[in-house]
């Protein structure tokens, strides 16, 4: 049973944005939620970004090492590239979408 209250005060424009972001939700249970970090995913959302930061540290190596061998002279199939990045922005978009 919920027998505590918090009061905050807020400027008419912060009102009126809250009050979108709660959407249909009761601005009260909104608010309980994103300040109980549910509505952010918890401690999910910690987890989520350290994936997230892997992924980008092996795609980061993946540009690299295409990068080296450019640059180094040797012969990279200019066919490849294209999947490769194609693979590389499916990779960050879909470790996105679990943040999200």
């Amino acid at each position: 049973m919920r027998t505590e209250t918090l009061h905050i005060r807020v400027r008419p424009d912060e009102q009126a944005r809250i009050k979108r972001k709660a959407g249909t939700r009761r601005v009260s249970d909104w608010c309980r939620r994103v300040l109980l970090n549910e509505m952010a995913g918890g401690s999910l959302i910690a987890e989520e970004l350290l994936a997230l930061r892997q992924e980008l540290s092996a795609i980061g190596n993946n540009l690299n090492q295409i990068a080296r061998r450019l640059n180094s002279g040797e012969q990279v199939p200019a066919s490849s590239l294209p999947q490769d990045i194609d693979d590389l922005k499916a990779r960050i978009n879909r470790v996105l979408g679990r943040v999200r």
